[in-house]
């Protein structure tokens, strides 16, 4: 795609000990084929070597520059960080051990103006497929597509429904939405909102939540531009992915309260997290809860099931 006036573009890498990945991620950062882009990284106060490798990776780069954070904040106030001190129109999100291919920010700010231009919304988060290599593994074992990948693209109230696990409503086409892939207006995170610190996990998603609260639309470039490594860390463990989607209904209890579905959301929090975990009987049971704590669920269920619910 030609362009004719380049947007500066800050590329956001958020590190905490990632001393043997950091590199990888940086110099795919750094080899992206935009012809106007910084390379913006937060150091979350590591404890292993990954400032002293970031530093001296960067040293004669000055496109690049390090942040440190003096003490361990979280990933959320690490992003925070990054919005304060872009110079870029444009933010695009890079993990600390993900690789870029050199077009990205090339197809997504295609992909995201396009989009503006042909809807007139005013509050867009570009995401994209990704391909994502399992933990132990060196190569991808399957393809995760992006929210939004193609039309119909998914926007408002729709969008906060599908991630408190209410559902995907129909006419959509729905997707991951993982911060590693994400790319926004800089202005669109400050309207919407700071990343909530509370959250060492999900805080892109109550971001996404707050967001759709504002009508905003949520799209992909259909094809894999980032390679997704994945790890192992402690807040990954045990029953914390399952914490902070309960604590992500608590926070937005009282739009759920107002539709009577603050009870049916947490349920459903737990079938997923035992669904993921491929526990299916308590996967099940929890979702036959939700269906008990709200009748339309039930129907639906039914519909998804059997077919029409009026043919039963």
């Amino acid at each position: 795609m030609a362009v004719t006036t380049a947007p500066l573009i800050t590329i956001g890498i958020t590190c905490h000990n990632a001393a043997d990945t950091v590199a990888r991620a940086i110099n795919s950062g750094l080899s992206q084929d935009w012809p106007a882009f910084e390379v913006l990284i937060v150091d979350d106060c590591s404890n292993d070597t990954s400032s002293s490798v970031i530093a001296e990776l960067i040293t004669a780069e000055p496109r690049a520059r390090l942040i440190r954070h003096h003490g361990n904040l979280g990933v959320a106030a690490a992003r925070n960080t990054i919005i304060e001190s872009a110079r870029g129109e444009f933010i695009a999100y890079f993990d600390d051990d993900d690789v870029s291919v050199p077009d990205r920010l090339r197809a997504q700010w295609g992909r995201l103006t396009q989009y503006e231009a042909a809807t007139d919304a005013d509050l867009v988060f570009c995401y994209s497929n990704r391909n994502v290599v399992a933990c132990g593994k060196s190569q991808p074992d399957h393809v995760s597509l992006g929210v939004g990948h193609r039309p119909p693209e998914p926007h408002g109230l729709a969008v906060s429904d599908f991630l408190l696990s209410l559902g995907a409503k129909p006419g959509f086409v729905w997707g991951q939405m993982g911060s590693c892939t994400l790319m926004a207006r800089r202005q669109s995170f400050i309207e919407v909102g700071r990343f909530d610190v509370n959250f060492r996990r999900c805080a892109e998603l109550d971001l996404a939540i707050r967001a759709a609260f504002m009508g905003a639309h949520f799209i992909a470039v259909d094809r894999p531009l980032i390679t997704q490594y994945k790890t192992r860390s402690p807040d990954k463990a045990k029953m914390e992915p399952l914490r902070y989607q309960l604590r992500l209904r608590a926070k937005h209890r009282a739009h759920l309260k107002s539709r009577s579905l603050y009870l049916t959301s947490r349920a459903l929090a737990y079938s997923d997290f035992y669904g993921f975990r491929g526990q299916i009987w308590k996967s099940r049971a929890w979702r036959l809860l939700a269906c008990a704590l709200n009748l339309g669920m039930l129907r639906s269920e039914l519909q998804r099931v059997f077919g029409s619910y009026e043919a039963i």
